[in-house]
């Protein structure tokens, strides 16, 4: 499924809004930045796990560092889609309790931004 976000260019927040709105019948999310291809599949699915295994949000850490991607449960939908701006879902992350699951994969801290960091991937 394609969602459209007609607010994206107030930011982050309100896509991350306009996608939970277009799925809001789920049972949590996993927010997973595009330009971060070398998180590991493994990563992606202990987070699901734990989301599955009833924690609020979960983040992943690299050698003390959190990263993406993240995961809520459907008792965050409401602020999830009352986001907007270009802050995503920083705020949640701020105040409210996150289970920290420590990774073996730096890739959760690792955005393509510029040129040079895509022919760094190499």
């Amino acid at each position: 499924d394609v969602a459209f976000a007609p607010g994206a260019e107030r930011g982050m927040g309100a896509s991350l809004a306009a996608g939970i709105q277009a799925s809001e019948d789920a049972e949590g999310w996993i927010v997973a930045l595009a330009d971060m291809p070398r998180i590991q599949i493994a990563t992606i699915e202990a987070v699901a796990r734990a989301l599955d295994g009833g924690a609020p949000i979960v983040a992943p850490y690299y050698n003390g560092q959190r990263g993406h991607p993240v995961g809520f449960g459907a008792e965050h939908r409401d602020a999830l889609l009352s986001l907007d701006g270009d802050s995503g879902a920083r705020s949640l992350l701020d105040s409210q309790r996150v289970m920290r699951l420590d990774v073996d994969d730096a890739g959760i801290l690792r955005d393509i931004d510029t040129p040079e960091d895509l022919r760094a991937l190499s």
